[in-house]
This record gives C-alpha cells, sequence and structure tokens, in this order.
C-alpha cells in the first residue's frame, strides 16, 4: 500500500509499530518472521532513521546474519537451526538490505525503462555480484562458486546498441557482437569487467 496511497500506509504502520512497541528497543531475540524486515523497508523507505538503527541492531542480533563462503550466499538462520534459510524471510531482509529513501514508491511508481540485461550467467558456478551501467560502461563483479582459471565461462548481453565493444578485465577475456546480443567469454575467476562501447 505504501506507494499507492502513502498517508493511509503511514498511519496503519505508525499504528502497527506502536502495538509492537517498536518505539523502543525490541525485546530479543526477535521471533522469526517477515515482520521486522518489512518494517525495516519502510522505515527505510520513509527515513525513520532512528527506528531503522533499532531494527538494524534488533536483526543482527536475532537472526544469523551468515556468509556461507562455499555456497557464494549470504543469508539470516533467523535462529531456525534449519539446514536451508528460509526463503520468505530472507526476501523481506534482502529487500530491506536494497531499500533506501522513496526507493519502494519510486520502484513502484512507472513501469521500468527498458535496459540492457546480462542473461545466462552458469549459475550456481558463477554468481554475479555486480551489474551496473554507467554510462556507455557496463560494470560487472563476477564471483565463481570455486576459481578454476583454466575454465572458462560466458554470458550474454542483450538489449545493446550496435557498435564497436571492449572489454577491460582478466587476460584472455574477451566479447563478441552476434544476433543474439554481446557475449562474453571469460575465465572463470573472481574479477571485475568493464565492457564499453566505443564509437
Amino acid at each position: 500500500m505504501a506507494p499507492q496511497r502513502a498517508e493511509e500506509a503511514r498511519r496503519l504502520f505508525d499504528a502497527a509499530c506502536r502495538s509492537a512497541r517498536l518505539d523502543q528497543d525490541p525485546e530479543l531475540p526477535l521471533a522469526a518472521g517477515r515482520g521486522p524486515g518489512s518494517a525495516l523497508v519502510l522505515a527505510r523507505e520513509w527515513g525513520l532513521t532512528d527506528l531503522e538503527e533499532r531494527l538494524v541492531s534488533a536483526i543482527d542480533a536475532s537472526y544469523e546474519p551468515t556468509w556461507d563462503d562455499d555456497r557464494g550466499k549470504f543469508t539470516w538462520g533467523m535462529g531456525l537451526d534449519e539446514e536451508y534459510p528460509r526463503g520468505q524471510f530472507n526476501a523481506f531482509l534482502a529487500t530491506a538490505e536494497a531499500a533506501g529513501p522513496g526507493r519502494w514508491t519510486a520502484l513502484s511508481a512507472a513501469p521500468l525503462e527498458r535496459c540492457p540485461q546480462v542473461v545466462d550467467v552458469d549459475f550456481p558456478r558463477v554468481a554475479l555480484r555486480r551489474a551496473e551501467w554507467v554510462g556507455g560502461t557496463l560494470r560487472l563483479g563476477l564471483a565463481p562458486l570455486q576459481e578454476e582459471p583454466h575454465q572458462r565461462t560466458e554470458f550474454r548481453i542483450i538489449g545493446v546498441q550496435s557498435g564497436h565493444w571492449q572489454i577491460a578485465g582478466p587476460e584472455g577475456a574477451t566479447v563478441r557482437t552476434t544476433e543474439r546480443g554481446l557475449v562474453v567469454d571469460t575465465p572463470l575467476v573472481t574479477t571485475d569487467l568493464e565492457v564499453t562501447v566505443t564509437r
């Protein structure tokens, strides 16, 4: 409701915060659930820094934020002692990590502009830790599950204009234009790549 009916959403949110006593330090540990993550999304959306700080502190203390280097993942265990982290609970917390003032509203306010996309990444063998267009340059961060410098991986970039493309990255990385978009071929190593159109 927040992006479409901001005033009504804020009234409901404020009432829920009072009911849950989020105007003070929450009792720890927090119970596992979606509530703290969704509250953090909205606290960041509306710039409620005091509430944001309380929630971040309680979430960090209660929800077991964990890097799994073997799987290349960051998750929250939620104190549930389960083999696999809960998807819905983690989704709300991950959304909160990406949240900021006005971002939820901006995402919902209008259709996203069509933009070039990175597709056909060989996941989970390799993941992207960064994919950002800056001007005519695509900045990528590759994170393989296991580095294998003598092995290669490739992915495509679609929706780009024609032109002469160059790549900066590890030795042996290449980019070529095909009818199905750009194809990037690179050694399977943790690296940063830049793919740039030159005119």
